[in-house]
């Protein structure tokens, strides 16, 4: 060999490593932005309590008196994966009337917040007549600190607390399911798996996980979906074993027969209202589709509180209190 050729074969050889290395930081790179950005999924910085109750009171979500009349037991429940979920169960004078003794009212929170924060739609329920129960997801307030998968598991730790409702209030009871944002999704996740409640209310979800990651990649984190979307989906699975494509509210909604309630604020960047149109599209059921004016993330209860009441009212009283 001469020495040109030698030349050219090692000039070539480092050309190559040097691309390997480049490469291989890159891809190092993208796994370490990946894994942060699943952490933000999976480990959210979840508010305090303290903090929910004193922002729900600050944004008129909770008032002081009415929350303190409210009879409240709590319960801690036994998810199937080995932590705890804590839950409260709320009744007043109204709920305990003979005539509303099969009026079960479950309430999911959503994401980062907690129990309390399902206490406004509690309140308007118990004066439909409903008893209310309230609790934390896995990984927020006081239930078991697994990690948070978007309606994934959550939807089987709902199936667990309906269950207890069923086992503590009797089989006769018809149960209403109300989620907000995240606890929307689950709602809807749920019919996925069981069909066994009377009616859904769904304020502000989204249709499904991938689609939504790929709308806040863009909105939110400014980064390109087409590049990191196949490495969340990696991360996600080897981390909680779950796939993102498993969280799809969306697929519940078309099989399931329950009529639901969709809520949505027009105004809604985080997760767009145009999923909740998409959703109500694709329902089968009994439906009705509530766009809340100028509302934005899980604040139509807020912006309109009469209107929301009435609205949740009419549809209990057309698709739950007439089938009975």
């Amino acid at each position: 060999m001469t020495m040109l050729g030698l030349t050219i074969r090692t000039a070539l050889s480092r050309k190559d490593r040097l691309m390997v290395i480049g490469i291989s930081i890159v891809v190092l790179i993208l796994l370490l932005a990946t894994y942060q950005l699943s952490n933000i999924i999976l480990k959210p910085r979840v508010k305090t309590p303290e903090d929910i109750y004193k922002r729900e009171v600050e944004n008129g979500r909770i008032v002081p008196d009415l929350f303190k009349s409210m009879e409240k037991t709590k319960i801690q429940i036994p998810s199937r994966y080995g932590y705890t979920l804590s839950a409260v169960v709320l009744e007043n004078d109204v709920t305990k009337r003979i005539e509303n003794n099969h009026k079960v009212a479950v309430l999911c929170h959503g994401y980062t917040y907690g129990k309390l924060g399902a206490i406004v739609y509690a309140h308007i329920l118990m004066e439909l007549g409903f008893t209310a129960i309230i609790y934390d997801h896995r990984n927020h307030g006081e239930s078991g600190k697994k990690y948070t998968t978007m309606g994934y598991y959550e939807k089987y730790d709902l199936e667990t607390v309906i269950d207890w409702c069923y086992v503590n209030f009797g089989k006769d009871i018809r149960i209403v399911t109300h989620g907000e944002s995240m606890g929307a999704a689950t709602v809807l996740n749920y019919l996925n798996i069981k069909d066994n409640v009377a009616l859904t209310i769904a304020d502000c979800g989204y249709s499904d996980l991938r689609t939504l990651l790929r709308h806040q990649m863009k909105t939110i984190f400014h980064i390109p979906h087409v590049i990191f979307m196949p490495f969340a989906i990696f991360c996600l699975k080897l981390r909680a074993g779950f796939n993102i494509k498993d969280v799809s509210p969306i697929d519940g909604v078309k099989k399931s027969k329950t009529p639901i309630l969709f809520i949505h604020g027009d105004k809604d960047t985080y997760v767009p209202y145009q999923m909740s149109i998409k959703m109500y599209k694709e329902c089968k059921a009994p439906k009705k589709l509530y766009l809340a004016k100028g509302a934005v993330h899980a604040n139509s209860v807020v912006v309109d509180y009469e209107q929301y009441k009435r609205v949740v009212r009419d549809f209990i009283k057309k698709f739950y209190d007439n089938e009975r």
